[in-house]
């Protein structure tokens, strides 16, 4: 899976942690982890549920962009989405 290792290391849970949890083995989660076996669709919607997201959450690729800048004192934050959304707002406008 994915996004699962990214998940558990975003919210400081380690793989033996979260197998406990879930009532999964180390070994097997470390495999599905690795790519080295796949989980049943019973498996996966056990894991997602631990984690309260969706089965689709595991598989989306992890944002790779984010910026943070500074106008006139306040902070905001701009990711993909946030860019590809500009983008198609200059090209509706010609690009001004």
């Amino acid at each position: 899976m994915i996004r699962l290792k990214d998940i558990l290391k975003e919210r400081n849970v380690t793989l033996s942690a979260f197998a406990e949890q879930v009532g999964i083995s180390q070994s097997n989660l470390s495999n599905y982890v690795s790519g080295n076996i796949s989980p049943t669709l019973e498996t996966l919607e056990k894991i997602a549920k631990a984690l309260n997201i969706s089965v689709t959450e595991l598989f989306k690729e992890k944002e790779a962009l984010e910026f943070q800048i500074k106008y006139n004192g306040k902070v905001y934050t701009i990711d993909k989405g946030n860019l590809l959304e500009i983008i198609k707002q200059k090209e509706e406008n010609g690009n001004r």
